[in-house]
């Protein structure tokens, strides 16, 4: 298995989530994200999300990747923006780096310059600390406030303390990784995926495969289970290990044993921890899915037509919905 261009920047492989933006979004948005046409979404939710993964599954880059800030700190959008575009500036005169950032962050319109300065000046003498940090910091540090870095590890807490979750992040039997990295064809078509956790109990041959979520719903988490489509995650995450065992430990992958989990993470209270189990029957219909979709990509991919869906091309120009 060759593993030369980092998870994230590969786009020469499919992903689960790029099977879910052909699913959920048509074959054009599915062509012009992997071509770099279409940014990444980012939100708050999944900033917090990445930031309880790694402190659960990457401890030690955490501490490289996340520094705690004890001093003021933008309190709101404006600032954000504010401090970003000072920091990120190109201007030689402060004076104006300043009125250029303040402008591209708040309303100005009925402000002359020095006022504008002036309210500039402000923010920035509220903030000074904060970003001398963001001018000093690596592109790969992110501050973090203590009540983030409290809540983490109260979860890590919660973790330790449910009998099962420990047990699927720590096992005691087998070999366990992190951000498991897998690089595998789909009947012919190239893949991806990057997994949470995997165990791989060689004596015994079973597979257990955990996905950490965090969720707002922690007790309806069924909704998020099919918002998200999490099966068909799981089964495409079980058909990459199954390529893994046959091409990588050269073994019949249909002899294992799988066992599927989700640690679902609350984020609005106290970070509530809960574990549901998934069997082979709530996954099998996600597996014709994939296959579904794997084969209409690869349609797709052979004939460079991205405009509309595959039975749009074949047909008349109607399609049918699954209902």
């Amino acid at each position: 298995m060759i593993i030369d261009i980092p998870y994230y920047e590969d786009n020469t492989r499919i992903s689960n989530s790029a099977i879910g933006w052909f699913l959920n979004k048509g074959p054009a948005y599915f062509h012009n994200k992997l071509s770099g046409l279409v940014e990444d979404e980012k939100t708050s939710a999944m900033d917090k999300g990445t930031m309880i993964h790694m402190y659960l599954l990457q401890p030690h880059e955490f501490k490289e990747h996340y520094k705690v800030w004890t001093h003021n700190r933008p309190s709101s959008t404006n600032q954000e923006k504010f401090v970003q575009a000072l920091v990120d500036s190109v201007e030689i005169e402060p004076d104006k780096a300043l009125i250029s950032a303040y402008k591209s962050a708040y309303s100005t319109s009925n402000l002359s310059d020095d006022k504008v300065l002036q309210k500039a000046k402000e923010v920035k003498n509220s903030l000074s600390e904060y970003i001398l940090q963001m001018e000093m910091k690596s592109k790969t540090e992110t501050l973090i406030s203590m009540s983030d870095y409290v809540k983490v590890n109260k979860i890590y807490e919660n973790i330790q303390s449910h009998k099962l979750a420990k047990e699927l992040l720590e096992p005691t039997c087998g070999k366990t990784f992190h951000e498991f990295h897998i690089n595998w064809d789909y009947n012919g078509l190239p893949c991806k995926s990057l997994l949470d956790s995997v165990n791989f109990d060689y004596d015994a041959h079973i597979c257990t495969i955990m996905d950490l979520k965090t969720t707002v719903k922690i007790g309806h988490f069924e909704d998020s289970v099919n918002q998200y489509d999490y099966t068909r995650q799981l089964m495409f995450y079980t058909e990459a290990v199954r390529w893994y065992i046959k091409n990588e430990l050269h073994e019949d992958p249909y002899s294992w044993e799988f066992k599927w989990y989700i640690i679902a993470i609350d984020t609005v209270s106290d970070g509530e921890i809960r574990v549901f189990k998934f069997d082979y029957s709530q996954l099998i219909l996600a597996g014709a899915k994939i296959e579904s979709a794997i084969n209409d990509i690869k349609w797709h991919f052979d004939n460079n037509l991205w405009d509309y869906r595959r039975e749009y091309y074949e047909g008349d120009g109607a399609e049918t919905l699954n209902l």
